[in-house]
Formats: C-alpha cells, structure tokens, sequence
C-alpha cells in the first residue's frame, strides 16, 4: 500500500474531486478505503484514507476557491484552509467562531447561535469593508449593489425554506449546473465550500463603490 494520510470529507466533496486532487483515480482511492461501499454517497465528516501530499501542499478546498477573488474573499479562504469548525460541546465553544459574532450587533458569545452572516461580516470588515453589522442572512439583501450576474467572491444570499424570513448568507464561488457553489460559515458547522440549488437564490450583492 502507498503512503497515505487521512483526509475529513466536507459537505459538498465528491470522490472524484478527492482523487483528482490526490493525482489519483476513484478506483485507487477505493482500494485504500474498503469500507466505502457506495462511491456516491460520501457524508460530511467521514474519514477517509487519501495518497500522501506534502505537508505545506494546498488542500482540495485550495484548488476549488483559488485566491483569485477580491480580499475579503481571500480573507475567507485562509479561514477555511485554517479549518474552523463548531465544537460538539455544549460547555465548549470555538473562539473563532465567537470573534465572528463580535462584529454584528447581536454579537452571541457561542458557535450554536446561526453565524452564517457573522462570518461574512467579519470577512468584510477586516478587508476594511463596512458590512451591515447584522446577524440576519437576509440584511445582505439591501446591502451594496445588486449584480445581474456573480463575479468571484460577490455575496450570494440564499432562502432557507419553509421559513419565509430565515436565509444563508456566503460568498460566490462558481456555478455548476443548477447548483451554486458558495465559501462561507455556519455551513455544516463549518467554513468551508457548499453548493446550494439555484431556485433557492435570493440575490447576488458587491460593496458599493468597489
């Protein structure tokens, strides 16, 4: 068996991608992992074993959202190399997630309170941007400017049904088929790449005078 490491699969992952991004093909990967018994159906979460890669190499989320977008998007993407995720403690929350919250007005002090839009604000504001300072998806509706068509790293805000005044707030990364694939927070209690289905778009937004 060649040398291996082990990789947490993140929501929106697929087998393929893993492989390819480990210079390997689904069957290799498959043969390193018997306990995968379905190839399409990979869960957030699931541990598998993946082809060794250099330490200071880029991860799978690195080659999806390369740093090519503005610098609150760039800023989002060294959260997500970082990896920062909700801990599954109720005592115990991620400080990270906390310093998020700190840059809305409801500013909650744990990793269960929704952070989706805390996380976008944080992103805009450390790129000297001034965000709605709200936690609420939806704020990001009126924020800005309305763009007909995304652009790498444009605000994305999504409907989350059935409640008609819930939301998801993220940032745009690329659109494959009917889905849109988003970097952003509070996505499967993670920052990480999601793809959300086009009928849920609500709105693409860009700071105004940018």
């Amino acid at each position: 068996m060649p040398d291996t490491a082990t990789y947490q699969v993140r929501s929106g992952d697929m087998l393929g991608e893993i492989a390819d991004f480990h210079s390997a093909t689904v069957a290799e990967l498959l043969a390193i992992n018997p306990q995968i018994e379905n190839p399409n159906m990979n869960f957030a979460g699931q541990v598998i074993n993946v082809p060794q890669v250099p330490e200071e190499g880029p991860s799978i989320h690195a080659a999806l959202a390369e740093a090519e977008g503005p610098p609150w998007y760039d800023i989002a993407v060294r959260e997500m190399e970082t990896g920062v995720d909700e801990i599954a403690r109720p005592d115990t929350h991620n400080p990270r997630i906390v310093e998020y919250h700190q840059s809305t007005t409801l500013k909650a002090t744990d990793d269960e309170t929704p952070w989706c839009s805390a996380f976008v604000n944080w992103c805009m504001m450390k790129a000297s941007v001034l965000p709605t300072q709200s936690a609420l998806a939806r704020s990001w509706l009126t924020w800005g400017v309305a763009l007909e068509e995304p652009r790498k790293g444009c605000v994305v805000v999504f409907s989350r049904p059935p409640k008609p005044t819930s939301g998801h707030v993220a940032f745009f990364d690329v659109t494959r088929g009917q889905r849109i694939l988003v970097l952003g927070g509070n996505q499967s209690n993670q920052v990480n790449i999601t793809s959300y289905p086009e009928s849920r778009l609500l709105g693409y937004r860009w700071p105004e005078g940018v």
